[in-house]
């Protein structure tokens, strides 16, 4: 009798465990919800994710139908983490790095800029506060590790050292989009706006949506070469080759979707798009069209009723006269079933670098 009421305790305690990954991220204070900022200059913060009011983390907004076993099912291959650690131990053996300056400084850490007094190397390295090494507290650096793109900031190597995250990163020491001053010329917007399509396009080849697509988020080099930074806020949203509809508030507010105010389920790729043309507006005019995608904005209700009000605005007028202005137009869809949602759509029907 006794191993007969041991045997159905273990299996009960079996079952209600299968949905612990999914449900167990919602009773914990995820620090996701703090706020993300780039710097201490006062520039735009990046919102954190919520979910219906409550807390939550990331993993809340894509999760697949099918749950799987462990969360550890996103790590890469033991031969990516063996690499990995082998190039940590090699830079700490590494006595040459010295820090030069701090080149940003958030909420949860800075990055700063290392220069190797032998070879003249320089890495830029983001130091995050971090408690262990589960999925949820290095899954910016798991993510990005797998990653390698011209135009995504290439992360070397990452390591773990008490509960500080080091990553070391490519450094573009171009600045970024957000400190060009005045509008650019439509040529080198769109020559800029087309390394950005490749870069963003790439990131959803290998599932991962970025949102937190902003110019402070987009680097340069000092060839002109667009590096897309941070994906501290990414999402996967290819599960086992089936595409997961994200949802939550997550994000800079300015270039979130209209979709993502709805408080529904949206699919992950047009909101990237989305940003990607308040990036290509603010890159023409040194402005934005308006302050959120929500109908209380008013400038942002003329544009969904398609008023001839909001062209009066000076910016506004210059815009319409450019040769842009179509694909602007259809990147800017409200409805993200007609947006272009697929970069492919856009590489055949129109050519912005042209």
């Amino acid at each position: 009798m006794f191993f007969f009421r041991h045997f159905v305790c273990c299996w009960r305690s079996q079952e209600s465990s299968k949905d612990l990954w999914s449900h167990s991220k919602d009773s914990k204070d995820s620090k996701g919800n703090e706020d993300r900022t780039k710097n201490s200059s006062g520039k735009e913060k990046s919102i954190p994710l919520k979910v219906n009011g409550s807390r939550g983390s990331r993993k809340n907004a894509m999760t697949p139908t099918t749950i799987p076993k462990s969360p550890a099912t996103i790590f890469p291959p033991r031969e990516h983490i063996e690499r990995n650690k082998e190039k940590a131990r090699a830079h700490r053996r590494n006595k040459n790095w010295e820090d030069v300056r701090y080149l940003g400084v958030g909420a949860f850490g800075h990055v700063k800029l290392l220069k190797n007094a032998e070879t003249g190397e320089l890495l830029a390295v983001k130091e995050l506060k971090c408690k262990s090494t589960s999925s949820e507290e290095v899954y910016e650096a798991i993510i990005h590790g797998q990653l390698k793109h011209e135009n995504v900031i290439q992360l070397f190597f990452w390591r773990k050292h008490y509960e500080k995250l080091f990553m070391y990163l490519e450094y573009a020491s171009g600045g970024s989009l957000g400190d060009l001053k005045g509008p650019l010329a439509e040529e080198d917007a769109l020559r800029y706006f087309e390394q950005i399509r490749k870069g963003v396009d790439y990131l959803h080849s290998r599932g991962v949506i970025h949102r937190d697509l902003k110019p402070d988020n987009v680097l340069l080099t000092e060839e002109g070469i667009i590096k897309i930074a941070d994906l501290g806020l990414c999402s996967l949203y290819i599960w086992k080759g089936a595409e997961i509809y994200l949802s939550g508030f997550l994000g800079t507010q300015s270039y979130m979707a209209p979709e993502v105010f709805t408080g529904m389920k949206y699919r992950g790729p047009p909101i990237d798009v989305w940003a990607c043309g308040i990036i290509l507006f603010n890159m023409l005019t040194a402005g934005r069209p308006w302050w959120t995608a929500d109908p209380e904005d008013r400038n942002y209700s003329l544009w969904v009723k398609r008023k001839r009000k909001i062209f009066k605005k000076k910016f506004w007028h210059k815009v319409e006269a450019l040769s842009s202005w179509s694909l602007l137009k259809r990147i800017l869809a409200v409805d993200p079933e007609k947006r272009i949602c697929g970069w492919r759509q856009l590489r055949h029907e129109e050519k912005p670098h042209q």
